[in-house]
């Protein structure tokens, strides 16, 4: 692993770090079964949203990154990655909201 590219190892600690809070989510359900759980994923969903929110605007603060050549080639990516997560963040508020129907 210390030869590995810096790319294959921040791949590799999102993949742990997804596993981890998958685990914990499945753990917190099963502790508190599923009538309970939704004020608390509202909860971890905000907080999920607001750090996103603030790791996107630090990203698009960048100095140059719409002007240097590596920045208007990487723009198209980031806005693509930043629909990605709104349509997300939308699908996952329509299934909250229509789970409490």
């Amino acid at each position: 692993m210390k030869d590995d590219p810096p790319q294959l190892i921040t791949i590799e600690q999102l993949s742990r770090e997804y596993d981890e809070k998958y685990r914990d989510l499945e753990k917190l359900i099963s502790e508190n079964g599923t009538e309970d759980i939704a004020p608390r994923l509202m909860e971890l969903a905000e907080r999920a949203a607001a750090r996103f929110r603030y790791a996107q605007g630090a990203i698009l603060s960048l100095p140059g990154l719409f002007e240097a050549d590596t920045g208007k080639k990487l723009v198209p990516f980031l806005i693509e990655l930043f629909r990605t997560f709104d349509e997300m963040r939308i699908l996952f508020q329509s299934l909250f909201e229509n789970r409490a129907q």
